[in-house]
């Protein structure tokens, strides 16, 4: 089984959902296809999506309301308006999920992204913020960020949010199974029963 998942470094939502994920994909043995993703830039211009600021105050205080509900819920710790959001460049971690990818890392290093931003208080755009991310999963540092740094990387990076509008998803976190999309780390359940079916028809 195979699963596309589209996300965003910078997402609250993504980082709620991200070690729920990750559990989904060891209980299913799924492969991951993992795609970050500028959603601010590429996927709210194009679908209707609207960053932050722009957004009614009714809308910003239910964000936060949400985020305080999901993170209680499951015992999550989360800053809900951190320091280093957004962080001076949104990209570059982006780019060493990509990188580290192609080093045999899926899915730790922008798990670890997401908790250093919305747990950790760090900007997720400073290289030793960076480098300690790769320190602490044994990834060589120089190596990653020369690879990180690469038009292959970048035209990977694009290509990411050209994919997602060209397969209708519109937000992040987006779970992409036999073309059908979950949207948001609330929908794992349903993801949870999608993989369950998938792999009891695969045994029949």
């Amino acid at each position: 089984m195979k699963v596309e998942y589209y996300f965003s470094i910078l997402s609250p939502f993504a980082y709620l959902g991200s070690e729920r994920f990750k559990a989904l994909v060891k209980k299913y043995n799924v492969q991951v296809i993992e795609k970050p993703l500028d959603l601010v830039g590429s996927i709210f211009p194009n679908t209707g999506g609207l960053p932050i600021p722009k957004r009614h105050p009714a809308r910003q205080k239910y964000r936060l309301l949400e985020l305080t509900r999901i993170a209680n819920k499951l015992g999550l710790p989360i800053n809900k308006q951190p320091k280093f959001f957004p962080p001076k460049d949104p990209h570059l971690p982006a780019k060493f999920v990509i990188a580290s990818n192609k080093m045999g890392i899926k899915l730790n290093f922008g798990n670890e992204c997401l908790k250093y931003l919305w747990s950790l208080e760090k900007d997720i755009s400073d290289l030793k913020s960076l480098q300690e991310i790769c320190e602490k999963l044994s990834l060589n540092f120089t190596e990653t960020k020369e690879i990180a740094l690469t038009d292959d990387v970048r035209l990977e990076y694009e290509k990411n949010s050209e994919d997602a509008i060209k397969n209708s998803v519109f937000g992040a976190p987006s779970y992409v199974l036999d073309n059908e999309i979950f949207w948001g780390q609330d929908r794992l359940d349903y993801l949870d029963d999608a993989l369950k079916k998938s792999q009891l028809k695969n045994f029949t």
